[in-house]
């Protein structure tokens, strides 16, 4: 399997799997006997040697499988060479998964997803290894603090993450005009020696879908389309017509319509150069939908490229120029733009990141330049500041981008879709309140940032980071917990 397939099923698996507070998951189960030995199974094969492992793959491995036997021994081998000893701290069961959190012999810690076979109990079809921040221990927010003490909570949150190298970014925290917290930890650019401002431009990874979702809910309120409109009624040049009749508008929003991640398509190069979103389509839109749309629900990249797309007909522009000046310009987002790859943009941030051969994050990270897309597009990969992505959610909730009526509809659960997912706006109910916004990266990316608002109060938050997911969103999502309990 290949390095990009694997980034492909780890960033699924992070948009359904991971324990941030950001994001859904399924509840933990208890834990079987059988989970169990199959955990200490696993540890003592990558504990012990080559034979172990080989062993172990020929007692837990389902007649078929999502991954090739060589690259089950492959990610086995790479965690064995990178832990210097591997402890089990935990194992617990999400859905079909088999979660083992695991410590190294330096005291970092990661993640082991074993990936079960629902008709092979006991054998696995699959895994996914993550690498993960240390556990926050400081005391927790319980209720309404005054300024300077909801300032001092925030800052030993992010200072303790910071001081671990768990976290490298910027952090701004407001309601209304005023801020309650700003700060910058950890370096842009470590090859120049140049340290993270508040002006500093991260990768949003798929934080740029709040835009996309924003410039469909404009046209709605023009009476271009609406949410059961047809694909096909907007696309009748899309390659799979059969598919075009089926997908709507409100399948693409809410990860509906049965399309993939694009990243383990054939064709598909990082540096691909294009000029409008319309042009991704023939390296996917061929393809079937994996499930009928409205049927299921999976985090799907292409559902928004389709959407940029949509865009691009209806406007006779290209998504960039329609989202620069319907979106940026009327949020006042002055720092926020779609840069190229070029490493000599000097206020950028070089993200860094954990390398296959490093599977859960033991190591030292390294500069993502070869994983880093030439451009952006309506998926994700724009770049923007801690400032920029507040002036957005203020302005969604002031109506400056949407009408109050749209921009509810949007941010509020969408039936049929993710869980805690509206129409491209995560919808997270917290504290008795909801939190609105949406985060971005991928483990092995070097990209992870979150931006989010309590909705009924105001209070927003960016943090922007320049690592691997879940790093910084983890962060985020600790400091939207203690912003919804405020008044």
């Amino acid at each position: 399997m290949s390095s990009r397939l694997l980034k492909a099923l780890a960033a699924a698996a992070l948009a359904v799997m991971q324990p941030a507070p950001t994001l859904a998951q399924p509840a933990p189960a208890a834990i079987s006997p059988a989970d169990q030995a199959l955990a200490d199974d696993f540890l003592a094969a990558v504990n012990g040697d080559a034979a172990a492992r080989a062993a172990f793959l020929d007692r837990r491995l389902a007649a078929e499988t999502r991954m090739p036997r060589a690259e089950f021994a492959r990610v086995l081998d790479a965690v064995a060479r990178t832990a210097g000893g591997l402890s089990l701290e935990s194992v617990s069961r999400r859905g079909p998964f088999v979660r083992l959190k695991v410590t190294a012999a330096n005291g970092r810690g990661g993640r082991i997803d074993l990936d079960v076979s629902p008709a092979e109990p006991g054998r696995i079809v699959g895994l996914i290894t993550v690498p993960v921040p240390a556990v926050y221990e400081g005391p927790k927010v319980t209720g309404p603090l005054s300024r300077a003490d909801l300032a001092q909570a925030i800052d030993r949150r992010v200072s303790d993450a910071a001081d671990r190298d768990d976290f490298s970014g910027a952090v701004l925290v407001m309601k209304g005009d005023e801020v309650i917290y700003s700060g910058a930890f950890g370096q842009a650019d470590k090859a120049r020696g140049l340290p993270v401002t508040l002006e500093t431009r991260f990768n949003l990874g798929s934080m740029d879908k709040q835009f996309t979702a924003v410039a469909i809910g404009q046209l709605m309120e023009q009476g271009r389309l609406t949410l059961d409109t047809r694909v096909i009624d907007v696309l009748p040049d899309y390659p799979n017509k059969a598919a075009a009749r089926k997908i709507t508008i409100r399948h693409l929003l809410t990860h509906s319509a049965g399309l993939g991640m694009m990243w383990e398509r054939p064709g598909w190069d990082w540096k691909l150069k294009y000029e409008r979103v319309s042009e991704l389509l023939p390296l996917f839109a061929k393809a079937d939908p994996e499930f009928e749309p409205g049927t299921q629900a999976a985090y799907s990249n292409e559902g928004f490229l389709v959407l940029g797309a949509v865009i691009e007909k209806l406007t006779g522009r290209t998504w960039y120029d329609y989202v620069q000046e319907n979106v940026f310009d009327r949020a006042g987002m002055t720092r926020t733009s779609y840069l190229t790859d070029d490493p000599a943009i000097a206020d950028r941030a070089v993200g860094y990141r954990f390398v296959d051969e490093d599977p859960l994050g033991f190591g030292e990270r390294r500069p993502n330049w070869e994983i880093l897309s030439r451009r952006g597009n309506s998926c994700g990969g724009g770049f923007s500041t801690v400032g920029d992505m507040i002036r957005f959610l203020q302005a969604l909730r002031s109506g400056k981008l949407l009408k109050p009526e749209t921009a509810a509809l949007f941010t509020a659960q969408a039936e049929g879709g993710r869980p805690e997912y509206g129409f491209g706006f995560e919808h997270i109910p917290t504290a008795g309140r909801t939190i609105v916004g949406h985060d971005g990266g991928g483990p092995g990316s070097g990209i992870n940032s979150d931006a989010k608002m309590v909705w009924e109060t105001g209070y927003a938050y960016a943090v922007l980071g320049n690592y691997d997911a879940p790093f910084t969103q983890i962060v985020g999502g600790d400091i939207g917990e203690m912003l919804a309990r405020q008044d």
